[in-house]
């Protein structure tokens, strides 16, 4: 069993951020951060059952659950909203929370609040899960290859974030593991297959349980 709390914080923009921070009964000092995209939410597949699979193995959960879909965000610059809006929930949970090691699974938009997390102390040696990072933003590609801590970036040749030359730079850094994927789009799907699609589903998320619950 575990205990899930919902709040929010008000976000840059007035606009509330919701989020769920989920403990399981037996204690842990490890906290995994959740930072889906833009229409991949936290209830898309990818992430609803990563969320499972940390609870089943004692992990505490925060969910930032943003919706920049919502007309509210129609006048908002969405890249900077989601830095302010994200660093807003995380810091409400460091106030309350005692965390000994860090996991961030971030998900295309979500990369981009991620990388800006990453500036932060706190985040020097996080363990860091890139689905479909945004790797044409510079940001997000510099963010990667500094980064000290160990990587795992998974993403499919069918994607149109994917970069040939800038991932090939990054296989040759010690602490990433690469997944590429061949055609697999952006959803983590094959395009029009939805049996084969869900058996990649299940392969994904055996290799993402793997590399978080690796010492």
């Amino acid at each position: 069993m575990y205990e899930v709390t919902d709040d929010h914080v008000i976000g840059k923009n007035g606009i509330p951020v919701p989020y769920s921070y989920l403990q399981p009964d037996s204690s842990s000092d490890t906290l995994v951060i959740l930072l889906p995209g833009y229409g991949y939410t936290n209830d898309s597949p990818m992430f609803r059952y990563t969320t499972g699979l940390c609870i089943e193995n004692g992990l505490n959960v925060l969910e930032v659950n943003y919706h920049y879909r919502d007309e509210r965000y129609d006048s908002v610059d969405v890249n900077k909203a989601i830095v302010d809006d994200v660093r807003l929930v995380i810091d409400q949970i460091l106030h309350t929370n005692s965390v000994q090691q860090y996991i961030i699974v971030g998900k295309s938009l979500g990369t981009v609040a991620m990388a800006s997390e990453l500036t932060r102390n706190v985040f020097h040696d996080a363990k860091l899960v890139w689905l479909t990072p945004l790797l044409k933003q510079d940001d997000i590609y510099e963010a990667i290859q500094s980064h000290k801590g160990q990587q795992m970036i998974l993403i499919g040749t069918a994607d149109q974030h994917h970069v040939d030359e800038r991932m090939k730079r990054l296989e040759h850094l010690a602490l990433i593991e690469l997944e590429i994927v061949k055609e697999m789009n952006h959803s983590l799907e094959y395009t029009g297959e939805t049996y084969r699609s869900l058996r990649l589903l299940e392969t994904l998320l055996k290799r993402v349980e793997q590399f978080i619950m690796s010492s």
